[in-house]
């Protein structure tokens, strides 16, 4: 009897573990997450920049510009590990980061919102990009982290590639929606 409480606690973990592994994404997913989070700002700065006049397109440049910030901290700080072959020295201060980054962002679009005339047909759309979720950009972003280390040299070359793709542009080239 004594034994078997000794592997109890030990089933108990590799139970734990499959599972976690199971559910995992895979980086694919992460980086499309990313790339997710650019097409959202870029098409709040597109709208903003139809609809908004001279202080409001100030304001939101300011607040496109403190997300962007975050954004590429986070794909910076990835792109070193992987190019390294580490792990980005804290997941608990990535997960701050990006979820500071998403607020700030959903924050933007949200602030676009009551600039986008009734009849125009875009509100839909702005409403879908701030009903986002931070939870699911958190995993995808684990994901990356947890692959750092991988000894796949063209594995991490072309995840360096992607997430380099994901890098949000300047509010200045983007321009406004037709």
């Amino acid at each position: 009897m004594a034994k078997l409480r000794w592997w109890l606690p030990l089933l108990a973990v590799v139970t734990v573990a499959t599972a976690v592994h199971a559910d995992e994404i895979k980086w694919q997913e992460a980086v499309a997450r990313l790339a997710q989070e650019r097409t959202q700002a870029e098409t709040c700065v597109q709208v903003l920049k139809k609809y908004g006049d001279a202080a409001a397109i100030g304001r939101g440049e300011i607040a496109y510009g403190e997300a962007k910030a975050d954004y590429d901290g986070i794909i910076g700080g990835l792109i070193v590990a992987l190019a390294l072959k580490e792990q980005p020295a804290s997941l608990s201060d990535l997960q701050a980061r990006l979820e500071r980054g998403f607020a700030k962002r959903a924050a933007f679009c949200q602030s676009v919102k009551p600039l986008i005339p009734p009849s125009s047909g875009q509100k839909g759309i702005i409403e879908e990009i701030v009903k986002g979720v931070a939870g699911p950009l958190v995993e995808a972003v684990k994901a990356i982290w947890l692959r750092s280390r991988d000894d796949n040299v063209l594995t991490r070359a072309t995840i360096q590639t992607q997430l380099e793709a994901t890098s949000w542009p300047a509010f200045a080239s983007v321009s406004p929606s037709p």
